[in-house]
C-alpha cells in the first residue's frame, strides 16, 4: 500500500513540474517575441507575424541549448 502512495506522490509532483516548465518556456517566449518585435520596430521593419515567431522561436531554442551545452 505505501509503493502505490509514493508512487502517486512522484506523479502528482511531475506533473505539476511539467505544467510550470511549459509555463515558463511560454513565458520566456513570449518575452522573447516582444525583444523581437522591438528591435524589428526600432530599425523602422514592419515584421510579419510568420517571421516574428520563427525568430523568437529560434533565439529561444539557441539560448536553451546554449544553456545546456554550458552547463555539462
Amino acid at each position: 500500500m505505501a509503493k502505490n502512495k509514493n508512487g502517486f506522490g512522484a506523479l502528482l509532483r511531475t506533473l505539476v513540474a511539467s505544467v510550470m516548465l511549459i509555463l515558463i518556456g511560454l513565458f520566456y517566449f513570449l518575452v522573447t517575441l516582444w525583444i523581437v518585435k522591438i528591435g524589428a520596430n526600432l530599425l523602422d521593419y514592419t515584421l510579419d507575424g510568420n517571421w516574428a515567431v520563427l525568430a523568437a522561436s529560434l533565439l529561444s531554442v539557441g539560448s536553451m541549448i546554449g544553456s545546456a551545452i554550458q552547463k555539462m
